[in-house]
């Protein structure tokens, strides 16, 4: 018993650690912001900075998520799952983010507006932070949320607490203000993490997390550019 209390603790702290490092990165473009209408080079250097947390922290989640895999080696690129789970989190969250306007007058998450804060003062920082949001926040998003700590909490077979789990820690790493919001991403989690265990293939929860991002940041550039 108090074997597996530790192990259980273990586990805990690890996604714990995790969940910390993934809000350390956007720190750095913070910090960016602040010099990007007086010094380029400081930008460019906090920018190079931000790439490279993003990579360490893909290249940890990533050996933890193959120390932890349950499901073996990746089952393939399944195409119709990419585009059905996608279009599964569009009607979703559509929804919620009806509900969202209708009760709470929110037009847009917390998290949304500011991601849409960081874009458009500096071109550096924009470009930078628009292939983050689409390339490497997925990569690192899934490795944590999907890859890790889907393997490392109940046993394969148990895809529903899997995919509870997932959603949820998932969304408390999105600013939410509310329960509504806090839903929709709880809800785009759950879809990302039903689609990984149903697949037994990671990339495919990787490319739908990439499609959503890319059109939401595209929305968001329409909006400050």
């Amino acid at each position: 018993m108090i074997k597996v209390i530790r192990q259980w603790t273990s586990k805990v702290i690890l996604i714990a650690l995790m969940l910390i490092a993934i809000e350390v990165p956007p720190i750095a473009v913070n910090f960016a912001l602040r010099y990007s209408k007086t010094n380029q080079l400081i930008v460019d250097g906090f920018m190079a900075l931000f790439i490279g947390l993003m990579l360490a922290i893909i290249w940890w989640s990533h050996r933890t998520y193959e120390a932890y895999n349950q499901l073996g080696q990746p089952a393939g690129i399944k195409v119709g799952w990419i585009i059905g789970g996608y279009l599964a989190i569009i009607l979703g969250m559509d929804v919620l983010s009806y509900l969202n306007q209708l009760i709470y007058h929110q037009t847009e998450t917390a998290n949304n507006a500011a991601l849409g804060s960081m874009l458009g003062h500096n071109e550096v920082i924009t470009i930078v932070f628009c292939f983050s949001a689409v390339v490497l926040s997925p990569i690192a998003e899934e490795f944590i949320f999907r890859g890790t700590l889907t393997n490392m909490f109940f046993k394969r077979g148990n895809i529903w607490p899997k995919v509870i789990l997932s959603g949820t820690v998932f969304s408390t790493g999105h600013m939410s203000t509310n329960p509504i919001s806090f839903l929709i991403y709880a809800y785009m989690g759950m879809v990302l993490a039903y689609v990984y265990l149903r697949t037994d293939d990671i990339r495919n929860s990787i490319a739908i997390h990439m499609v959503n991002n890319a059109i939401a940041m595209y929305v968001l550039l329409v909006q400050v550019i």
